[in-house]
């Protein structure tokens, strides 16, 4: 009886709450994100951009009629300022309709839109640069590195979680980078991250330079063949 009386006295609720809940947690969150649309909208965006290069590069000529007095550097940048151009057309098509058509949360819409074109740029000179040194084979090298992009970016998941393979190449890919840039932007920049993205982006960019103006004359006769064989077989055009 005395048991009952001392149990009569206690606050059931009280103890309810502590057994249900023994820790109270105070919750902090830096650079929210409100909804995983918004969360994973920068590796979606990335990923339009690429498929955007890739196909404008089905799409548009690489090489050039009347090129007499023109080195195959002048035609290597001449015609890839096209592809820039229209890349920063779609990297603010890309950008605008996240935000103002489907929504997406951006803490720094400004900077969304910057980061995509600085990304498509990077994305739109690489490809460029496959397809106009390599062809057909670098159309089919452009949609290889997507797919090991797509599995070794650490964009949809850890890095940490992923095969080993994908976790050694990580490092060396564009999506790495560019999901990490624009992430930044959404969620709110943090200046270090942002800067070691842009520096990585824009180490690819000089690379994709130095590939296009050292080998695009020397393979270009093999190029020219390449393609006329492909012609000739009226499957490939």
């Amino acid at each position: 009886i005395g048991q009952l009386i001392e149990l009569l006295k206690n606050d059931v609720q009280a103890e309810s709450d502590f057994l249900s809940h023994p820790v109270l947690l105070k919750e902090q969150n830096l650079y929210p994100i409100p909804n995983y649309g918004s969360a994973m909208s920068p590796f979606y965006s990335t990923l339009s951009l690429w498929v955007g290069a890739l196909i404008l590069a089905s799409l548009l000529r690489f090489d050039v009629e009347g090129t007499e007095g023109y080195k195959s550097v002048h035609i290597y940048f001449g015609r890839l300022l096209t592809f820039i151009t229209i890349g920063i057309f779609q990297a603010i098509i890309v950008t605008v309709g996240d935000m103002y058509i489907l929504g997406t949360y951006v803490a720094d819409k400004l900077l969304f839109v910057l980061f995509a074109i600085l990304v498509s740029i990077v994305f739109m000179t690489i490809i460029y640069t496959f397809v106009s040194v390599f062809g057909n084979i670098g159309k089919a090298l452009a949609i290889v590195l997507l797919v090991l992009q797509l599995s070794g970016s650490g964009a949809t998941f850890p890095i940490q979680v992923a095969p080993t393979f994908f976790q050694i190449i990580n490092p060396f890919l564009p999506f790495t980078y560019a999901v990490s840039l624009l992430r930044e932007a959404v969620g709110g920049v943090l200046l270090d991250i942002a800067i070691r993205d842009i520096l990585f982006l824009l180490i690819f960019l000089f690379l994709a330079f130095v590939l296009g103006v050292l080998l695009k004359k020397p393979l270009s006769k093999f190029v020219q063949r390449t393609a006329e064989t492909a012609k000739k077989s009226k499957i490939i055009h």
